[in-house]
């Protein structure tokens, strides 16, 4: 049997050989790291992206294994894996835990974002190459630099029992702040890529209007509409009725933000936090949440993080080491110093400081999703021909959230491992 894609036929034998490979082989050190103590995710990244590169290596010894990851169908569940695994994102955050934040979390999550943005735009800017896309591809490495792993950290506080505590509250916050001023920026970056070219005053008015306008839509949804869709699904019966309507109003976001030129991935991940229980209730979200958790982490993730894997150039990367490890460097400190010190500046200690900074320095799956969207638009192909410093951002960028995603748990353990029950918030 075959599949047609554009690009030729691909043998549906080899398709399905792969999705049984990926859920068998990135499933195991998911488990593993369960076992230890860390988070499933972690394992189920590292587990992904080597069997990706392996795949890439030696794939050519197997007949039309290479023309499977280039067909439509599998970017079409890679992409699948990015929606849901954004959608999830949204729903472990709390909507109202993001509008309690303290003046505390406010001023971290800033510190966490302005400073790595900064520095990373920088770094950019002095390494990359004079072009057209340049201002673009320095902004994309200080968004890059500016996002947070929410689940990482939460799953080590919860493990020390930190979660509920003054420095867990706080993490957690400026986290959420963290990444959804990210995922604001991405959309601006986002639209920037669409115009193919850095847009006029008049044309970046428009681009910052319709964010806005997306997100007062949705504001205005989540107060008007969905508490009546919430009260329906209260009533009813059929589990399969609440994870469509929630699937419905996601996908429908979607659609609205790939219409308005940012990316679907912004729809999915708002609309995740408008899936709360204070509107659908604990069991109803409690159900939406398992199926697309197994839909996501028990299927989709591995194969997108497998196709994060098929990317990466270790060959740009030997000609752009430099770069590789300055980058690193930057998004370590960065996060770091930027977070620490307004914990500093807000009467933490010096040692729950390096903690929140280090809470904060993880950056995860997110980071490797704004990551493939910049890839899929080509901001990594300019100028022509393109030089090996520009080809390393993409592999760059993957090694860097690999790295600062692995240090979180062993660092947040070294400094609070000690550290007694904090005063609850």
């Amino acid at each position: 049997m075959l599949f047609d894609n554009k690009e030729g036929e691909v043998d549906l034998f080899w398709l399905l050989l792969i999705m049984l490979v990926v859920l068998v082989v990135a499933r195991f050190p998911g488990e593993l790291m369960e076992r230890i103590g860390q988070a499933s995710i972690l394992g189920e990244l590292i587990a992904g992206v080597v069997l990706g590169i392996i795949i890439f290596y030696f794939g050519g010894h197997f007949s039309g294994l290479i023309d499977v990851f280039d067909s439509e169908a599998f970017k079409f569940i890679a992409y699948l894996g990015i929606f849901f695994l954004m959608f999830m994102a949204g729903m472990e955050m709390e909507v109202e835990q993001l509008m309690k934040a303290s003046k505390k979390g406010l001023l971290i999550a800033l510190g966490g974002v302005i400073l790595p943005l900064g520095w990373g735009f920088g770094l950019g800017w002095l390494y990359l190459p004079d072009s057209e896309y340049k201002l673009v591809q320095a902004l994309f490495i200080g968004i890059a630099l500016s996002i947070t792993a929410i689940a990482v950290s939460a799953r080590v506080l919860m493990d020390l029992k930190q979660i509920h505590t003054k420095i867990g509250y706080t993490i957690i916050s400026a986290a959420v702040i963290d990444d959804i001023i990210g995922l604001s920026l991405l959309a601006v970056l986002t639209s920037f890529l669409e115009l193919g070219r850095v847009p006029s005053g008049g044309e970046l008015f428009i681009l910052i209007a319709k964010v806005f306008g997306f997100f007062i839509f949705v504001v205005l949804m989540g107060k008007l509409i969905i508490p009546r869709i919430g009260a329906k699904l209260l009533r009813t019966k059929s589990k399969e009725l609440e994870f469509t309507i929630a699937l419905a109003i996601a996908f429908m976001l979607g659609v609205i933000a790939e219409y308005l030129g940012m990316h679907f991935i912004i729809g999915a991940f708002v609309a995740g936090l408008l899936i709360r229980e204070k509107v659908f209730g604990a069991k109803v979200v409690k159900d939406i949440k398992e199926r697309v958790s197994g839909i996501t982490f028990g299927f989709l993730a591995p194969i997108f993080f497998v196709s994060i894997g098929l990317h990466l150039d270790f060959s740009a990367l030997g000609l752009a080491l430099p770069f590789m490890l300055i980058l690193i460097l930057v998004a370590i400190l960065s996060k770091v110093i930027g977070c620490g010190l307004m914990a500093r500046l807000s009467k933490f200690s010096t040692r729950e400081s390096l903690a929140i900074g280090v809470g904060m320095n993880g950056r995860g799956a997110l980071e490797l999703i704004v990551a493939a969207v910049a890839l899929e638009a080509g901001l990594f192909a300019y100028p022509v021909p393109t030089p090996p410093v520009v080809v390393a951002i993409f592999s760059s960028v993957v090694i860097m959230a690999i790295v600062t995603t692995l240090m979180t748990p062993i660092g947040l353990k070294l400094l609070l491992k000690s550290t007694p029950e904090l005063k609850k918030k």
